[in-house]
């Protein structure tokens, strides 16, 4: 009797506090004049109106979702955003962190949000009437508020609360879910653009260097040589060589930090630039505890993978023989790219923000501040949350770092600043830096109920810096549907931005190929959408007023795109051929050249790679590209570092010449051949020259041929053991050199 009595008494005490949630408040909500019904009366709690997700909002135009894996609540119109995560009082409006003083609750399986807040943040008036408890609404016309704007983190607590709206977002798209994201992920590496017909560096002496993107703008690699002195990568160090042909030699060995693994070099007037990742290292002190003294003994403690920095060694190389370190920097966080531009050095860094388990449950949380060190100077340069910027539409857990160094001037400092958010692939004209970053943002479109999680979808979001001798202006942002495969996807041309994208998911045929020109600001003004459904694109070159995309699933087709007419860009020509292109290369105005694979029809009827292909494509008539060049080398397994990487090419059209690394396989996949095929070249023809290896009986390892350069009418070939000339005019080995 008595445990009736107390169930019943628990019983009358949770239906007292239903009923006091949901007491009959008498508050009327109107909106331009027109009485809105509740199915669950609003109440008001602080001094705030908090009424349920759906009728008003909806009744404004805005699409509500409650995303129930998140506890989120996200309510967009065609402008605006608002994200709002349960019992939050910082909230995401057009992704800028806003205070809300009564955050978003649920009762008895109910949501209720601030109705002033979100109205007004929407973009519409609201009016208390107390005289008749009622609240008037009259619709604004809806504009983004503070969109686009960049602007800094603040506080630590605004900090937190952007990395826990990323880190939810991130874990619940990857976290077993399947969403609507395009098959193409971003690298740097291969496909192609450049606003050049002719890639090749020149120097004092006739010589080749870095196949680059866009003519002046250097970019980092694993060798370089000015003519007379060749810089190498090693596994045993950074060489420097005198390239006499005759008798080459290492002339220096540079030394670098024993715990810095070089990423790329750079040769900048009398400057060697020397990038590459550093790992730090805990030295740690305790004391022996069965030693009577309790002396100390130090021992090394692992790296952890977020300690990484990206160390920046800039040398004097005057004296060749005796180069000297002018200066040293560690930024924070791993090397993403580089370039390089009347003397003046630029580089992005991404630093992880590691939040390990359970990190918002924990009540005093700490968040590593940004950091770069002059190593030289011993002077450690911190961030403030004042001084961390963020973009209001992408927010990541990382640290994106743009560094500007003037390398004419070793007492200047560089320029850095740091934003909340993380670059994947960088594209740099003469005058701007744009970085790219795939987006996933919640998709109103998509009809969803309250009780389902609301639809995600992919986007590439790009950041235009000016740049300008060594410091790099404020952003400009900017977005497109789809993502893309790599730096060369993007190109500036006549001060307008233009990019290649890829939407859908191939595999589920929803896939579908774009081309979208943006104006100074970023803004998009014309576009080419829908080209071949259900494939994806695999490469794509710009070139003056035309784009190059080659897309393939089960055909390689070439498309020839007229972009000039920036705001109606239209397909010209296609051509459907065997296999695919994953490098397209320029050679001049009315011939370019294909590297990929060849295909072949499988048993089941579907496609396999076969070997590795060139093809040569005649573009003289836009209207009809022709192939008139093919050669496919090797069987399936044929591989060459060329597919993903552009600076594995050496290619010169004034010389005739071209030469790629080859590991070139036969049947079940065995390797026949390691090493260099070098070809003559002309503007409609190639001719195989010479074949070279370094490869000694069985022995690869170490002797795989990693690039080729000329210097005036000798060949230079370099594995990770070996340098070997060679005569252009005799074909014949005229030295070796160990190097490692």
């Amino acid at each position: 009797m008595k445990i009736n009595k107390i169930t019943i008494f628990i019983l009358i005490l949770i239906l007292s506090f239903s009923i006091t949630a949901y007491a009959d408040t008498g508050l009327k909500v109107y909106v331009d004049g027109e009485k809105i019904d509740f199915d669950v009366e609003p109440f008001i709690e602080k001094g705030r109106t908090m009424v349920p997700l759906r009728g008003v909002f909806e009744k404004l135009g805005a699409r509500v979702d409650w995303n129930k894996s998140l506890l989120e609540v996200v309510i967009k119109d065609e402008y605006n955003e608002i994200e709002m995560i349960l019992g939050k009082n910082k909230v995401l409006v057009n992704g800028r962190v806003r205070d809300i003083d009564v955050p978003v609750k649920m009762i008895n399986s109910r949501t209720f949000a601030p109705l002033r807040f979100i109205t007004e943040n929407l973009g519409h008036r609201v009016k208390w009437d107390e005289s008749t408890n009622s609240i008037y609404i009259t619709k604004g016309d809806t504009f983004p508020l503070e969109k686009n704007v960049i602007t800094t983190v603040g506080s630590k607590e605004n900090l937190i609360a952007l990395l826990e709206y990323n880190s939810k977002l991130y874990n619940y798209i990857w976290g077993g879910r399947g969403i609507a994201i395009d098959s193409v992920a971003g690298s740097d590496g291969l496909a192609s653009e450049a606003p050049s017909v002719e890639q090749e560096a020149t120097s004092a002496k006739d010589s080749s260097n870095t196949n680059q993107q866009v003519e002046g703008v250097q970019e980092g690699d694993i060798i370089k040589n000015d003519g007379k002195y060749i810089y190498v990568n090693t596994g045993r160090g950074l060489k420097i060589i005198d390239s006499n042909p005759e008798n080459p030699k290492v002339v220096y060995t540079v030394p670098v930090p024993e715990n810095t693994s070089i990423n790329e070099i750079f040769i900048a007037e009398n400057k060697l630039i020397v990038i590459g990742q550093n790992s730090f290292f805990y030295i740690m002190d305790e004391p022996v505890t069965d030693a009577p003294d309790k002396t100390f003994e130090a021992y090394i403690m692992p790296p952890r993978y977020y300690e990484d920095r990206t160390n920046v060694l800039i040398y004097n190389i005057e004296n060749i023989e005796k180069p000297v370190l002018e200066r040293e920097y560690l930024f924070d966080g791993n090397y993403v790219s580089g370039r390089e531009i009347d003397n003046n050095l630029y580089l992005i860094t991404n630093k992880y923000i590691n939040l390990g388990y359970n990190f918002y449950q924990k009540e005093d949380i700490e968040v590593p501040l940004p950091y770069y060190t002059d190593v030289l100077k011993n002077k450690r340069n911190e961030f403030g949350y004042e001084n961390i910027k963020y973009f209001p539409n992408y927010i990541d857990s990382r640290y994106m770092y743009t560094v500007g160094i003037n390398l004419s001037d070793i007492e200047s400092q560089p320029h850095v600043d740091v934003y909340l958010g993380g670059s994947n692939t960088i594209y740099v004209s003469n005058e701007n830096m744009y970085t790219a970053v795939t987006d996933y943002s919640y998709d109103y479109r998509i009809e969803q109920g309250e009780l389902y999680s609301p639809e995600y979808t992919t986007s590439t979001v790009i950041y235009k810096f000016k740049l300008n001798e060594g410091k790099i202006g404020t952003a400009v942002q900017g977005e497109v549907p789809g993502t893309i495969i790599n730096q060369f996807s993007m190109d500036e041309h006549k001060k307008n931005f233009r990019i290649a994208t890829t939407t859908g998911d191939m595999w589920n045929n929803t896939s579908k190929n774009n081309l979208y020109i943006l104006d100074e600001n970023l803004k998009i003004i014309g576009k080419l959408e829908g080209l071949a459904p259900g494939e994806r694109i695999y490469s794509t070159r710009f070139a003056g007023d035309r784009a190059y995309m080659v897309t393939f699933r089960q055909v390689d087709p070439l498309y020839v795109i007229d972009t000039s007419n920036p705001r109606a860009p239209l397909v010209k020509g296609m051509l459907k051929i065997p296999g695919y292109s994953t490098y397209l290369h320029l050679v001049d105005e009315n011939y370019i050249l294909g590297f990929g694979y060849d295909t072949e029809e499988s048993e089941w009827g579907g496609t396999v790679t076969g070997g590795f292909k060139i093809s040569m494509f005649d573009v003289s008539d836009i209207n009809r590209p022709k192939e008139t060049f093919t050669e496919v080398i090797g069987s399936r397994g044929t591989y060459s570092e060329l597919l993903y990487n552009h600076k594995a090419l050496m290619f010169s059209l004034s010389k005739g010449l071209m030469a790629f690394p080859v590991n070139r396989t036969s049947d079940n996949y065995k390797t026949d051949f390691n090493g260099a095929y070098v070809y003559n070249i002309t503007n409609d023809s190639i001719t195989l020259k010479n074949q070279i290896t370094h490869r000694k009986a069985d022995m690869t390892y170490g002797n795989e041929v990693r690039r080729i350069i000329y210097i005036g009418d000798y060949l230079y070939t370099f594995s990770d053991n070996i340098m070997q000339v060679h005569s252009l005019k005799t074909d014949q080995q005229i030295s070796e050199l160990t190097i490692y």
